[in-house]
């Protein structure tokens, strides 16, 4: 636990440092390309003293050494400035995409994985079989379609020919109340708490998992330390929900919920496509590589069913090539759908990054590409972490 701690600190140095070089250079490219107060003075809505307020905050008025310095302790204070574009506080805008963004592609990156270790574990194991074609032909068959091919032709066909899903948006609004209208059954559930829901059922899960702890806990006598660490697990998820359960802390109900879910399924559902057939091949060839190893070969002999060889055996060691490669996505995945949130009228990040760009919005662009960097580098350490739980020889 010792070695694992300061392999974690050290990886947080790095990261923070990495973050502060990042922000340093998206100063530098904003520094070049002019004064952001001059698209202020341009739009007439915005008031003078917005404007003397940030020169003072920015040091728009003094030395680029003072300007760096400025600009890096707003980042990192999370002073984002005023956004030309909208012509409000930059993390009003954030208040806004962050949330969808963090939804969208946290549960696109999840779905995919999952989806390429048990797929791309069973091929392997399945190899020549005609699963195996069937599988990497259809994958590959989405992965090559173009991003805004898949949208039009899922919001053509589940939102325009059979009216499943919305055509845009990311929430029912006052004058497009789609989730109503189409699924008015689910009215029910605006008097429901959304976080007294998911309280509950984390209360259900933690008593589940430290029955199953203690069920299946070894013969021998355990002492006080040892039995502890087995039920710790259950505890502390049944303690976060008891606190969820008894302290509101969002306003949604589950209403809220299924309305978010039906106008983020098909955007999800694009991205999960066309991402899936990487970490599915990925998966199978790391297994296929693992499957050949003499420990595996020890197992079967052993007489270990397939299943026990495949999950515990092959599949561990056959996960480390799958979390490098979920650690180098995350830096394509928030720019890369830029596409499909216009497509899906679903603005995130990525769609405000390019309105940024295209508006000249200098204060808005540099805090979503910090955002970006924030989200990338801690996608990044967490790859790290789940090294050094699969494999603990990088912690040395």
């Amino acid at each position: 636990m010792a070695s694992l701690a300061r392999y974690l600190i050290r990886r947080a140095i790095q990261g923070v440092i990495t973050l502060f070089i990042v922000t340093v250079i998206v100063f530098i490219l904003f520094y070049f390309s002019g004064n952001p107060l001059d698209g202020l003075r341009a739009n007439p809505s915005i008031q003078q003293a917005v404007i003397e307020r940030l020169k003072q905050q920015y040091g728009l008025d003094q030395g680029p050494e003072v300007q760096l310095y400025r600009y890096v302790i707003n980042m990192f204070t999370f002073n984002f400035g005023y956004s030309t574009y909208a012509n409000a506080p930059v993390v009003t805008v954030l208040q806004e995409a962050l949330p969808r963004t963090l939804f969208l592609f946290g549960g696109a990156v999840f779905i995919e994985y999952m989806i390429g270790v048990l797929v791309g574990r069973y091929i392997a194991w399945k190899r020549g079989r005609g699963v195996e074609g069937g599988v990497i032909l259809t994958s590959l068959f989405f992965y090559n379609m173009p991003s805004f091919w898949i949208g039009l032709i899922l919001l053509f066909t589940f939102a325009y020919v059979w009216k499943f899903f919305p055509l845009r948006g990311f929430q029912d609004t006052d004058t497009d109340s789609f989730t109503a209208n189409h699924y008015p059954f689910l009215l029910s559930l605006q008097g429901i708490p959304f976080d007294t829901v998911l309280g509950i059922l984390a209360v259900i899960a933690g008593v589940a998992v430290v029955a199953v702890a203690w069920i299946r806990r070894p013969k021998r006598p355990l002492d006080n330390r040892e039995k502890a660490m087995r039920l710790a697990p259950g505890v502390v998820v049944a303690g976060i929900g008891a606190f969820f359960a008894a302290v509101p802390l969002w306003s949604l109900s589950m209403f809220d919920v299924a309305d978010i879910l039906i106008h983020g399924f098909l955007p999800m559902l694009a991205l999960v496509l066309i991402s899936a057939a990487g970490s599915i091949l990925l998966m199978q060839t790391s297994m296929l590589e693992v499957m050949g190893e003499d420990f595996v070969l020890t197992a079967k002999a052993k007489g270990l069913s397939e299943r026990v060889v495949r999950k515990r055996h092959a599949a561990r060691n056959a996960y480390l090539p799958v979390v490098t490669s979920l650690a180098i996505s995350l830096g394509f995945v928030v720019g890369g759908a830029i596409i499909l949130e216009y497509i899906f009228s679903y603005y995130g990040l990525g769609s405000y990054l390019l309105i940024a760009i295209l508006s000249s919005d200098r204060f808005l662009a540099g805090s979503i590409l910090f955002l970006i960097s924030v989200l990338v580098i801690f996608g990044n350490i967490v790859a790290d972490i789940l090294y050094g739980v699969l494999d603990p020889r990088v912690r040395i």
